[in-house]
Protein backbone atom coordinates (compact mmCIF):
# COMPACT_ATOMS: atom_id res chain seq x y z
CA UNK A 1 0.00 0.00 0.00
CA UNK A 2 3.20 2.33 0.64
CA UNK A 3 4.41 1.56 -2.54
CA UNK A 4 0.85 2.45 -4.29
CA UNK A 5 0.44 5.76 -2.57
CA UNK A 6 4.58 6.79 -3.13
CA UNK A 7 3.84 5.88 -6.70
CA UNK A 8 0.50 8.09 -6.75
CA UNK A 9 2.49 11.01 -5.26
CA UNK A 10 5.95 11.07 -7.00
CA UNK A 11 4.44 9.54 -10.17
CA UNK A 12 5.65 5.92 -11.85
CA UNK A 13 6.67 4.89 -14.97
CA UNK A 14 6.15 0.54 -15.26
CA UNK A 15 8.01 -0.96 -17.83
CA UNK A 16 5.63 -2.57 -20.70
CA UNK A 17 5.67 -2.80 -24.25
CA UNK A 18 3.67 -0.09 -26.46
CA UNK A 19 4.24 -1.67 -29.56
CA UNK A 20 5.75 -2.38 -32.58
CA UNK A 21 7.04 -0.61 -35.71
CA UNK A 22 9.17 -0.81 -38.93
CA UNK A 23 12.71 1.23 -39.57
CA UNK A 24 12.31 1.33 -43.45
CA UNK A 25 16.25 1.64 -45.23
CA UNK A 26 16.74 2.67 -49.38
CA UNK A 27 18.75 -0.21 -49.66
CA UNK A 28 18.83 -4.13 -48.43
CA UNK A 29 21.09 -3.92 -45.41
CA UNK A 30 21.65 -5.96 -42.04
CA UNK A 31 21.13 -3.29 -39.09
CA UNK A 32 23.89 -3.32 -36.44
CA UNK A 33 23.26 -0.38 -33.80
CA UNK A 34 20.71 2.49 -33.39
CA UNK A 35 21.65 5.45 -30.89
CA UNK A 36 19.28 8.51 -29.89
CA UNK A 37 20.26 12.28 -30.16
CA UNK A 38 17.00 13.82 -28.83
CA UNK A 39 14.19 12.98 -30.54
CA UNK A 40 16.08 11.76 -33.65
CA UNK A 41 18.14 8.86 -34.25
CA UNK A 42 20.80 7.05 -36.24
CA UNK A 43 20.13 3.80 -37.45
CA UNK A 44 23.65 2.09 -38.50
CA UNK A 45 24.27 -1.01 -40.91
CA UNK A 46 26.29 -2.37 -43.66
CA UNK A 47 24.83 -2.79 -47.04
CA UNK A 48 26.46 -5.24 -50.04
CA UNK A 49 28.12 -3.35 -52.17
CA UNK A 50 28.65 -5.09 -54.96
CA UNK A 51 29.52 -2.82 -58.19
CA UNK A 52 30.37 0.13 -56.45
CA UNK A 53 33.28 1.61 -56.24
CA UNK A 54 33.29 3.64 -53.30
CA UNK A 55 30.79 3.28 -50.06
CA UNK A 56 28.99 5.99 -49.46
CA UNK A 57 27.40 7.71 -46.33
CA UNK A 58 24.30 6.53 -46.90
CA UNK A 59 25.68 3.03 -47.10
CA UNK A 60 26.63 2.68 -43.43
CA UNK A 61 24.09 5.34 -41.81
CA UNK A 62 20.37 6.56 -41.68
CA UNK A 63 18.73 9.43 -39.80
CA UNK A 64 15.38 9.27 -38.59
CA UNK A 65 12.74 11.66 -36.30
CA UNK A 66 11.28 9.64 -34.03
CA UNK A 67 7.45 10.88 -33.01
CA UNK A 68 4.41 9.20 -32.00
CA UNK A 69 6.11 5.60 -32.10
CA UNK A 70 6.56 5.85 -35.60
CA UNK A 71 10.27 6.34 -37.57
CA UNK A 72 10.34 9.46 -40.11
CA UNK A 73 13.89 9.60 -42.71
CA UNK A 74 15.63 12.57 -42.74
CA UNK A 75 18.64 13.37 -44.53
CA UNK A 76 22.11 13.02 -43.41
CA UNK A 77 22.65 16.66 -42.53
CA UNK A 78 23.61 16.09 -39.08
CA UNK A 79 26.62 14.24 -40.53
CA UNK A 80 28.06 15.31 -43.55
CA UNK A 81 30.68 17.10 -41.82
CA UNK A 82 33.78 18.07 -44.27
CA UNK A 83 36.28 16.42 -42.37
CA UNK A 84 34.34 13.33 -41.37
CA UNK A 85 33.47 13.05 -44.68
CA UNK A 86 37.02 12.78 -45.89
CA UNK A 87 38.04 10.83 -43.22
CA UNK A 88 34.79 8.39 -43.63
CA UNK A 89 36.32 7.75 -47.37
CA UNK A 90 40.09 7.36 -46.11
CA UNK A 91 38.73 4.41 -43.72
CA UNK A 92 36.71 2.53 -46.62
CA UNK A 93 39.45 2.84 -49.16
CA UNK A 94 42.35 2.10 -47.39
CA UNK A 95 40.51 -0.47 -45.04
CA UNK A 96 39.13 -3.64 -47.54
CA UNK A 97 37.32 -5.11 -45.06
CA UNK A 98 35.90 -1.86 -43.34
CA UNK A 99 32.31 -2.68 -41.34
CA UNK A 100 30.36 -0.61 -39.06
CA UNK A 101 29.66 -2.79 -36.02
CA UNK A 102 29.06 0.21 -33.17
CA UNK A 103 27.69 3.59 -31.79
CA UNK A 104 28.99 3.56 -28.27
CA UNK A 105 27.99 6.79 -26.24
CA UNK A 106 30.65 7.74 -23.40
CA UNK A 107 29.91 10.69 -20.74
CA UNK A 108 28.94 13.46 -23.98
CA UNK A 109 30.42 11.34 -26.92
CA UNK A 110 29.32 9.38 -29.43
CA UNK A 111 31.92 6.87 -30.67
CA UNK A 112 30.95 5.09 -34.17
CA UNK A 113 33.11 2.19 -34.20
CA UNK A 114 34.32 0.14 -37.23
CA UNK A 115 35.49 -2.87 -37.58
CA UNK A 116 38.67 -3.14 -39.73
CA UNK A 117 40.36 -6.61 -39.42
CA UNK A 118 39.74 -9.96 -38.47
CA UNK A 119 40.02 -9.31 -34.77
CA UNK A 120 36.75 -7.38 -32.86
CA UNK A 121 39.69 -5.09 -30.95
CA UNK A 122 40.76 -4.09 -35.25
CA UNK A 123 38.82 -0.95 -34.87
CA UNK A 124 38.59 2.69 -35.71
CA UNK A 125 36.21 4.65 -34.48
CA UNK A 126 34.94 8.73 -35.01
CA UNK A 127 34.13 10.94 -32.43
CA UNK A 128 31.45 13.77 -31.99
CA UNK A 129 30.07 15.87 -29.41
CA UNK A 130 26.34 15.31 -28.27
CA UNK A 131 23.76 17.43 -28.37
CA UNK A 132 20.74 16.05 -27.58
CA UNK A 133 18.77 19.70 -26.28
CA UNK A 134 19.50 20.63 -29.93
CA UNK A 135 18.73 17.09 -31.76
CA UNK A 136 22.72 17.73 -33.21
CA UNK A 137 25.90 16.45 -33.39
CA UNK A 138 29.75 18.33 -33.28
CA UNK A 139 32.44 16.15 -35.08
CA UNK A 140 35.89 15.93 -33.12
CA UNK A 141 38.38 13.61 -34.69
CA UNK A 142 39.04 10.56 -35.73
CA UNK A 143 42.08 9.84 -33.34
CA UNK A 144 40.36 8.61 -29.95
CA UNK A 145 40.24 5.13 -30.24
CA UNK A 146 42.21 4.81 -26.89
CA UNK A 147 39.09 6.77 -25.32
CA UNK A 148 36.78 3.93 -26.17
CA UNK A 149 36.89 1.97 -23.29
CA UNK A 150 34.47 -0.87 -21.27
CA UNK A 151 34.43 -0.69 -17.24
CA UNK A 152 36.19 -3.58 -15.28
CA UNK A 153 34.37 -6.68 -15.68
CA UNK A 154 34.63 -7.10 -11.98
CA UNK A 155 33.32 -4.88 -9.74
CA UNK A 156 35.83 -6.51 -7.00
CA UNK A 157 38.80 -7.32 -6.21
CA UNK A 158 40.27 -11.04 -6.68
CA UNK A 159 43.04 -12.18 -3.41
CA UNK A 160 44.92 -15.17 -4.32
CA UNK A 161 45.30 -17.42 -1.53
CA UNK A 162 49.07 -17.89 -0.06
CA UNK A 163 50.52 -21.02 1.82
CA UNK A 164 49.93 -19.33 5.29
CA UNK A 165 46.11 -19.98 4.70
CA UNK A 166 46.89 -23.51 4.41
CA UNK A 167 45.58 -25.78 7.52
CA UNK A 168 47.67 -29.18 7.53
CA UNK A 169 45.85 -32.80 8.30
CA UNK A 170 45.17 -35.64 6.97
CA UNK A 171 43.05 -33.75 4.55
CA UNK A 172 44.61 -30.27 4.52
CA UNK A 173 42.34 -27.10 3.19
CA UNK A 174 43.19 -23.59 2.16
CA UNK A 175 40.98 -21.69 4.66
CA UNK A 176 39.46 -18.54 3.31
CA UNK A 177 38.55 -16.46 6.16
CA UNK A 178 37.83 -19.13 8.38
CA UNK A 179 34.49 -18.73 6.64
CA UNK A 180 34.99 -21.35 3.83
CA UNK A 181 37.65 -24.25 3.04
CA UNK A 182 39.07 -25.19 -0.58
CA UNK A 183 41.29 -28.42 -1.69
CA UNK A 184 42.13 -30.08 -4.86
CA UNK A 185 43.69 -32.90 -3.79
CA UNK A 186 42.72 -37.05 -3.91
CA UNK A 187 41.15 -36.33 -6.87
CA UNK A 188 38.34 -33.94 -6.69
CA UNK A 189 37.75 -30.80 -5.74
CA UNK A 190 36.18 -30.04 -2.38
CA UNK A 191 34.27 -27.11 -1.23
CA UNK A 192 33.96 -27.40 3.02
CA UNK A 193 32.12 -25.75 5.67
CA UNK A 194 34.08 -27.18 8.49
CA UNK A 195 37.66 -26.55 9.48
CA UNK A 196 37.57 -30.33 9.70
CA UNK A 197 41.29 -31.97 8.67
CA UNK A 198 39.96 -35.25 9.57
CA UNK A 199 37.39 -35.81 6.73
CA UNK A 200 37.64 -35.10 3.14
CA UNK A 201 34.10 -34.71 2.66
CA UNK A 202 32.65 -31.58 1.41
CA UNK A 203 29.55 -29.53 0.58
CA UNK A 204 30.56 -29.91 -3.21
CA UNK A 205 32.80 -31.80 -4.80
CA UNK A 206 34.18 -32.31 -8.95
CA UNK A 207 36.78 -34.50 -10.25
CA UNK A 208 40.18 -33.03 -11.26
CA UNK A 209 42.49 -33.82 -13.79
CA UNK A 210 46.01 -34.56 -11.46
CA UNK A 211 44.64 -36.80 -9.34
CA UNK A 212 48.29 -36.89 -7.97
CA UNK A 213 49.00 -33.10 -7.48
CA UNK A 214 49.63 -30.99 -3.68
CA UNK A 215 47.50 -28.06 -2.03
CA UNK A 216 50.42 -25.89 -3.47
CA UNK A 217 49.56 -26.78 -7.07
CA UNK A 218 46.53 -25.40 -7.79
CA UNK A 219 45.58 -21.57 -8.09
CA UNK A 220 42.87 -20.62 -5.76
CA UNK A 221 41.72 -16.50 -5.95
CA UNK A 222 38.70 -15.40 -3.96
CA UNK A 223 36.50 -12.46 -2.82
CA UNK A 224 34.60 -11.77 0.19
CA UNK A 225 31.28 -9.94 -0.39
CA UNK A 226 29.56 -9.63 2.31
CA UNK A 227 27.12 -12.72 2.93
CA UNK A 228 28.95 -14.03 -0.30
CA UNK A 229 32.07 -15.52 -1.13
CA UNK A 230 33.44 -15.97 -4.86
CA UNK A 231 35.43 -18.58 -5.88
CA UNK A 232 38.15 -18.49 -8.73
CA UNK A 233 40.03 -22.11 -9.03
CA UNK A 234 42.73 -23.42 -11.36
CA UNK A 235 43.70 -27.09 -10.10
CA UNK A 236 47.17 -28.19 -11.18
CA UNK A 237 47.34 -28.28 -14.99
CA UNK A 238 44.10 -27.69 -15.94
CA UNK A 239 43.80 -24.36 -18.47
CA UNK A 240 40.54 -22.84 -17.29
CA UNK A 241 39.26 -21.63 -14.13
CA UNK A 242 36.04 -23.15 -12.11
CA UNK A 243 34.26 -20.34 -10.57
CA UNK A 244 31.72 -21.03 -7.34
CA UNK A 245 29.84 -18.52 -5.75
CA UNK A 246 29.81 -19.80 -1.73
CA UNK A 247 26.45 -18.24 0.45
CA UNK A 248 27.54 -17.85 4.15
CA UNK A 249 24.35 -17.88 5.50
CA UNK A 250 22.83 -20.79 3.81
CA UNK A 251 26.30 -22.59 3.53
CA UNK A 252 25.96 -23.74 0.07
CA UNK A 253 28.05 -23.63 -2.99
CA UNK A 254 27.57 -23.56 -6.54
CA UNK A 255 29.23 -23.82 -10.17
CA UNK A 256 28.54 -20.43 -11.49
CA UNK A 257 31.23 -19.89 -14.48
CA UNK A 258 29.32 -17.00 -15.54
CA UNK A 259 31.38 -15.02 -13.36
CA UNK A 260 34.34 -14.94 -15.57
CA UNK A 261 32.97 -13.27 -18.04
CA UNK A 262 31.21 -9.87 -16.22
CA UNK A 263 29.93 -9.42 -12.80
CA UNK A 264 28.77 -6.23 -11.33
CA UNK A 265 27.39 -5.29 -8.02
CA UNK A 266 23.69 -4.58 -7.46
CA UNK A 267 23.17 -1.12 -5.57
CA UNK A 268 22.71 -0.84 -1.46
CA UNK A 269 24.93 -3.99 -1.67
CA UNK A 270 22.15 -5.99 -2.30
CA UNK A 271 23.96 -8.61 -4.77
CA UNK A 272 25.85 -9.68 -7.48
CA UNK A 273 24.28 -9.53 -11.30
CA UNK A 274 25.40 -10.91 -14.49
CA UNK A 275 25.08 -12.16 -17.88
CA UNK A 276 23.09 -15.09 -17.00
CA UNK A 277 20.48 -14.08 -13.73
CA UNK A 278 21.66 -12.57 -10.54
CA UNK A 279 22.30 -13.77 -6.71
CA UNK A 280 20.74 -11.73 -3.73
CA UNK A 281 22.61 -11.59 -0.66
CA UNK A 282 19.78 -13.27 1.26
CA UNK A 283 20.13 -15.96 -1.49
CA UNK A 284 17.27 -15.37 -3.99
CA UNK A 285 18.50 -15.89 -7.32
CA UNK A 286 17.70 -16.70 -10.76
CA UNK A 287 19.58 -17.65 -13.73
CA UNK A 288 18.65 -17.04 -17.55
CA UNK A 289 19.12 -19.74 -20.11
CA UNK A 290 19.43 -17.24 -23.20
CA UNK A 291 22.12 -19.05 -24.32
CA UNK A 292 24.72 -16.30 -24.55
CA UNK A 293 28.37 -16.13 -24.46
CA UNK A 294 30.95 -13.73 -24.26
CA UNK A 295 29.20 -10.69 -22.73
CA UNK A 296 30.92 -7.94 -21.82
CA UNK A 297 29.23 -5.28 -19.21
CA UNK A 298 29.12 -1.79 -20.93
CA UNK A 299 26.86 0.32 -18.51
CA UNK A 300 24.43 1.28 -16.09
CA UNK A 301 21.89 3.25 -16.03
CA UNK A 302 19.96 4.33 -13.29
CA UNK A 303 16.44 5.93 -13.02
CA UNK A 304 15.75 9.20 -11.81
CA UNK A 305 13.16 7.64 -8.91
CA UNK A 306 16.41 5.30 -7.49
CA UNK A 307 14.04 2.63 -7.92
CA UNK A 308 15.49 0.91 -10.84
CA UNK A 309 18.56 0.31 -13.17
CA UNK A 310 19.07 -1.02 -16.28
CA UNK A 311 22.77 -3.28 -16.61
CA UNK A 312 23.84 -3.23 -20.54
CA UNK A 313 26.12 -6.18 -21.52
CA UNK A 314 27.74 -6.24 -25.05
CA UNK A 315 29.07 -8.88 -27.30
CA UNK A 316 31.83 -7.20 -29.32
CA UNK A 317 32.13 -10.35 -32.26
CA UNK A 318 28.47 -10.12 -32.90
CA UNK A 319 26.99 -7.06 -32.15
CA UNK A 320 24.72 -8.70 -29.37
CA UNK A 321 22.95 -6.69 -26.50
CA UNK A 322 21.67 -7.64 -23.68
CA UNK A 323 19.41 -5.61 -21.25
CA UNK A 324 18.98 -6.48 -17.32
CA UNK A 325 16.65 -4.05 -15.54
CA UNK A 326 16.80 -4.25 -12.11
CA UNK A 327 14.27 -3.41 -9.59
CA UNK A 328 15.50 -2.47 -6.02
CA UNK A 329 12.10 -2.68 -3.93
CA UNK A 330 11.26 -5.86 -6.04
CA UNK A 331 14.34 -7.26 -5.91
CA UNK A 332 14.37 -9.06 -9.51
CA UNK A 333 14.89 -8.75 -13.20
CA UNK A 334 11.84 -8.74 -15.34
CA UNK A 335 11.86 -8.75 -19.45
CA UNK A 336 15.54 -9.61 -20.02
CA UNK A 337 15.99 -7.78 -23.38
CA UNK A 338 18.18 -9.31 -25.83
CA UNK A 339 18.91 -7.19 -29.34
CA UNK A 340 21.42 -6.03 -31.76
CA UNK A 341 20.94 -2.29 -31.06
CA UNK A 342 18.58 0.01 -29.14
CA UNK A 343 18.11 4.03 -28.80
CA UNK A 344 16.74 4.96 -25.32
CA UNK A 345 14.82 8.68 -25.61
CA UNK A 346 14.34 11.20 -22.42
CA UNK A 347 10.98 10.07 -22.33
CA UNK A 348 12.18 6.02 -21.42
CA UNK A 349 10.90 5.17 -24.48
CA UNK A 350 13.03 2.16 -25.28
CA UNK A 351 13.81 1.15 -29.47
CA UNK A 352 15.30 -1.79 -30.34
CA UNK A 353 15.40 -4.26 -33.00
CA UNK A 354 16.59 -8.10 -33.75
CA UNK A 355 19.09 -8.35 -36.55
CA UNK A 356 18.11 -10.70 -39.41
CA UNK A 357 21.32 -12.86 -41.15
CA UNK A 358 19.48 -11.74 -44.63
CA UNK A 359 19.57 -7.82 -45.75
CA UNK A 360 16.53 -6.70 -46.28
CA UNK A 361 14.81 -3.01 -46.34
CA UNK A 362 12.38 -3.35 -43.73
CA UNK A 363 12.92 -4.07 -40.16
CA UNK A 364 11.08 -4.51 -37.31
CA UNK A 365 11.17 -2.49 -33.74
CA UNK A 366 9.73 -3.39 -30.58
CA UNK A 367 9.02 0.16 -28.73
CA UNK A 368 8.64 -0.34 -25.01
CA UNK A 369 8.27 2.17 -22.17
CA UNK A 370 10.76 2.37 -19.68
CA UNK A 371 11.47 4.11 -16.36
CA UNK A 372 14.67 5.35 -17.77
CA UNK A 373 13.83 8.78 -18.37
CA UNK A 374 15.83 11.58 -18.61
CA UNK A 375 17.45 13.77 -14.88
CA UNK A 376 15.06 16.62 -15.83
CA UNK A 377 12.12 14.87 -17.83
CA UNK A 378 8.91 15.84 -15.39
CA UNK A 379 6.30 13.49 -13.77
CA UNK A 380 2.94 14.72 -12.39
CA UNK A 381 3.46 14.79 -8.47
CA UNK A 382 1.92 15.86 -5.78
CA UNK A 383 3.31 18.17 -3.67
CA UNK A 384 0.73 18.37 -0.36
CA UNK A 385 1.46 15.05 0.22
CA UNK A 386 3.43 14.07 3.74
CA UNK A 387 5.23 11.55 1.65
CA UNK A 388 6.54 14.19 -0.77
CA UNK A 389 8.65 15.43 2.21
CA UNK A 390 10.85 12.68 2.64
CA UNK A 391 11.57 12.36 -1.03
CA UNK A 392 11.30 9.73 -3.67
CA UNK A 393 14.61 7.84 -3.19
CA UNK A 394 14.35 8.03 0.57
CA UNK A 395 11.34 6.32 0.42
CA UNK A 396 12.63 3.82 -2.07
CA UNK A 397 15.74 2.49 0.13
CA UNK A 398 13.72 2.28 2.95
CA UNK A 399 10.98 0.23 1.55
CA UNK A 400 14.15 -1.53 -0.19
CA UNK A 401 15.39 -3.17 3.56
CA UNK A 402 11.56 -3.89 4.69
CA UNK A 403 11.70 -5.92 1.64
CA UNK A 404 15.00 -7.71 3.10
CA UNK A 405 13.21 -8.04 6.13
CA UNK A 406 10.32 -9.95 4.75
CA UNK A 407 12.85 -12.37 2.53
CA UNK A 408 14.46 -13.14 6.05
CA UNK A 409 11.26 -13.73 7.92
CA UNK A 410 10.40 -16.41 4.89
CA UNK A 411 13.83 -17.98 5.89
CA UNK A 412 14.35 -21.56 7.68
CA UNK A 413 16.01 -21.29 10.71
CA UNK A 414 19.43 -23.58 9.02
CA UNK A 415 19.82 -19.64 7.75
CA UNK A 416 22.74 -19.03 9.93
CA UNK A 417 22.17 -15.83 12.26
CA UNK A 418 18.64 -15.57 11.37
CA UNK A 419 17.15 -14.18 14.23
CA UNK A 420 20.33 -12.14 14.67
CA UNK A 421 20.39 -10.60 11.03
CA UNK A 422 16.15 -9.71 11.78
CA UNK A 423 17.10 -7.56 15.60
CA UNK A 424 20.15 -5.55 13.41
CA UNK A 425 17.59 -4.93 10.45
CA UNK A 426 14.74 -3.97 11.78
CA UNK A 427 16.52 -2.20 14.69
CA UNK A 428 18.42 -0.56 12.24
CA UNK A 429 15.12 0.22 10.23
CA UNK A 430 13.72 2.01 12.86
CA UNK A 431 16.61 4.32 13.98
CA UNK A 432 17.26 5.65 9.97
CA UNK A 433 13.72 6.08 9.26
CA UNK A 434 11.66 7.57 11.88
CA UNK A 435 9.14 8.41 9.76
CA UNK A 436 8.19 4.79 9.46
CA UNK A 437 5.98 5.58 12.57
CA UNK A 438 3.87 8.05 10.71
CA UNK A 439 0.31 7.22 9.61
CA UNK A 440 1.18 8.13 6.24
CA UNK A 441 4.30 5.64 6.05
CA UNK A 442 1.30 3.19 7.01
CA UNK A 443 2.99 2.57 10.47
CA UNK A 444 5.32 0.47 9.35
CA UNK A 445 7.70 0.43 12.46
CA UNK A 446 4.56 -1.61 14.19
CA UNK A 447 4.81 -4.45 12.35
CA UNK A 448 8.95 -4.01 12.03
CA UNK A 449 8.76 -4.13 15.90
CA UNK A 450 7.07 -6.83 16.34
CA UNK A 451 9.28 -9.25 14.20
CA UNK A 452 11.98 -7.07 16.08
CA UNK A 453 10.59 -9.21 19.51
CA UNK A 454 9.82 -12.33 18.26
CA UNK A 455 13.67 -12.90 17.19
CA UNK A 456 14.68 -11.22 20.23
CA UNK A 457 12.42 -14.56 21.95
CA UNK A 458 13.39 -17.17 19.82
CA UNK A 459 17.29 -16.36 20.34
CA UNK A 460 17.72 -17.89 23.02
CA UNK A 461 15.29 -21.12 22.24
CA UNK A 462 17.23 -21.46 18.86
CA UNK A 463 20.77 -21.22 20.49
CA UNK A 464 20.03 -24.52 22.06
CA UNK A 465 18.53 -26.04 19.24
CA UNK A 466 21.61 -24.80 16.95
CA UNK A 467 24.24 -26.20 19.81
CA UNK A 468 22.16 -29.73 19.86
CA UNK A 469 22.07 -29.76 15.81
CA UNK A 470 25.81 -28.88 15.92
CA UNK A 471 26.63 -31.76 18.59
CA UNK A 472 24.82 -34.19 16.63
CA UNK A 473 26.37 -33.08 13.26
CA UNK A 474 29.86 -33.37 15.22
CA UNK A 475 28.86 -36.77 16.43
CA UNK A 476 27.34 -37.92 13.08
CA UNK A 477 31.11 -36.86 11.25
CA UNK A 478 32.83 -38.44 13.95
CA UNK A 479 31.28 -41.98 13.58
CA UNK A 480 31.70 -41.84 9.82
CA UNK A 481 34.75 -41.00 9.86
CA UNK A 482 35.64 -44.21 12.26
CA UNK A 483 33.78 -46.41 9.85
CA UNK A 484 35.52 -45.10 7.18
CA UNK A 485 39.05 -45.91 8.79
CA UNK A 486 38.21 -49.18 9.87
CA UNK A 487 36.52 -50.34 6.56
CA UNK A 488 40.20 -49.18 5.36
CA UNK A 489 41.65 -51.22 7.65
CA UNK A 490 39.58 -54.29 7.77
CA UNK A 491 40.53 -53.94 3.47
CA UNK A 492 44.21 -53.84 4.19
CA UNK A 493 43.93 -56.75 6.40
CA UNK A 494 45.00 -60.87 4.98
CA UNK A 495 42.32 -62.74 4.96
CA UNK A 496 40.57 -63.62 8.37
CA UNK A 497 41.05 -67.56 9.82
CA UNK A 498 40.72 -67.29 13.15
CA UNK A 499 36.63 -66.72 14.86
CA UNK A 500 38.26 -63.99 17.32
CA UNK A 501 39.32 -61.72 14.61
CA UNK A 502 36.11 -61.93 13.46
CA UNK A 503 33.99 -61.29 16.75
CA UNK A 504 36.59 -58.63 17.26
CA UNK A 505 36.11 -56.54 13.70
CA UNK A 506 31.99 -57.32 14.53
CA UNK A 507 32.56 -55.69 17.96
CA UNK A 508 34.02 -52.65 16.31
CA UNK A 509 31.60 -52.33 14.16
CA UNK A 510 28.70 -52.26 16.17
CA UNK A 511 30.45 -49.75 18.14
CA UNK A 512 30.94 -47.18 15.71
CA UNK A 513 26.68 -48.14 14.46
CA UNK A 514 26.20 -47.24 18.20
Amino acid sequence: KLNAERKAVFGAIDTHLLGTSRITTTNNCVPWDMVAVGRRFIFGFNVVIGLKTETELADVFGVYQYANREFQPLGLEMLENATFLEEFRNLYKYYKNTQFVKFAVRGPHLFMVFRVGKSASDIKTFKWLLDEENDSLSYLDNRSDHEYTYPPQQEFGWKRATRDMQVPGKYPHISIEDKVFVETIGGDLTIKVENNTESGRGILAEPVADKDQSLDDSEIHYAVLDNLILLKIKPYQEPDYRYFLFNTKLRTAQRLDALAEACVLLPDSQGLIFPHGFYLQTGASKLFDNGLRNMQFEKRLASPNGEDFLYVFYNREDGTYLLLSYNLIAQRVDNPIICHGYALFEDGELCYFRADEEPKKHHAVQIWQTPYVAPDYELPVTQDSALYKLGNKEIVRAMAEVQEVLTLVGKEDSYAGLYLDLIKRTTTLADAYHWLRDPAAQALAEPLAAIQQTATAAVDEFDKVRSIRKSTAETTQRVLGQADELRARIARMPDVTEVNDYVRLLAELRAARG
